[in-house]
């Protein structure tokens, strides 16, 4: 009976520590859970503090300013670092400061601020239509409803000739067009022959390149991007499609680009590295 008794006890005490209970290791909280092999199952609580132990977290923001002040607020020379990933070709970049990266010790590089730059509605639009093949109506219409993004200057067509251009185009659509002439200004002329009875000739003048103006990310410099107008004719239907070709606009995301990091390194005073965390 007596042994009964002292078996109980020790049974009742053996299940009163085997309850749930949190416990505190070097300041943070753990909750230790009875494992079913006889062990304990543990789990960090951090947020049972009143503030966590150290910063940590990523915040993703979309422009320069923004991403210059979090580097200015959480960074210093000693553990921050920027890493830039750019691929110009497809129009990709981005920033990432890591601003507990391994310094002079061992960093937990996990709280960040990672930049991925907007581009503008007009420089995506311009990258788009990129060698994209439009009717005669089509391509008119497109350069009219962009018509503030041309930038003439150094012999290329300002937006007045442009527009000049388009009315043209839309002046002559029932026709049937036929051969071009290179003329010595830098322009063509694509002879055509109108539907109808009368058949009248006429020519229509066309130039060779324009530049566009845009800047590539919002809150950014714009940009001049020179473009090659192109065409072809069909020899059969006399029929006309445009499109036109950007130069080197990956070059120009490149010194936009370039542009944005040299103001990130001077303004946020942080080091930076050409590649990813």
């Amino acid at each position: 009976m007596m042994m009964d008794k002292v078996r109980t006890e020790a049974d009742a005490v053996a299940e009163i520590t085997r309850q749930p209970r949190v416990e505190h290791i070097e300041g943070v909280p753990y909750l230790l859970m009875p494992a079913s092999n006889g062990g304990w199952d543990w789990e960090p609580k951090e947020a049972l503090l009143a503030a966590p132990l150290r910063k940590s977290g990523t915040v993703h923001v979309h422009d320069a300013d923004s991403f210059i002040m979090m580097a200015k607020r959480h960074g210093s020379l000693a553990d921050a670092v920027i890493y830039v990933d750019v691929d110009y070709t497809n129009n990709k970049v981005q920033a990432t400061a890591v601003y507990n990266d391994h310094g002079d010790q061992a960093g937990w590089r996990d709280h960040t601020t990672v930049f991925m730059p907007r581009q503008t509605e007009e420089w995506r639009r311009w990258n788009k239509n990129n060698k994209k093949t439009m009717s005669q109506v089509e391509f008119a219409n497109y350069l009219e409803q962009n018509i503030q993004d041309i930038h003439g200057g150094d012999d290329l067509p300002t937006g007045s000739d442009v527009l000049t251009f388009v009315s043209s185009l839309q002046e002559t659509r029932k026709v049937k067009y036929g051969s071009a002439i290179n003329l010595q200004n830098g322009t063509v002329q694509i002879e055509f022959i109108e539907d109808g009875e009368k058949a009248q000739k006429g020519k229509l003048e066309l130039f060779r390149e324009f530049a566009v103006g845009a800047a590539p990310f919002f809150g950014g410099t714009p940009f001049k991007v020179r473009a090659f107008l192109r065409y072809r004719i069909d020899r059969n239907t006399g029929e006309i499609v445009f499109w036109y070709e950007l130069q080197r606009a990956d070059k120009v995301l490149e010194e936009a680009c370039k542009e944005m990091i040299e103001r990130i390194k001077g303004e946020s005073g942080l080091p930076v590295v050409y590649g990813t965390p």
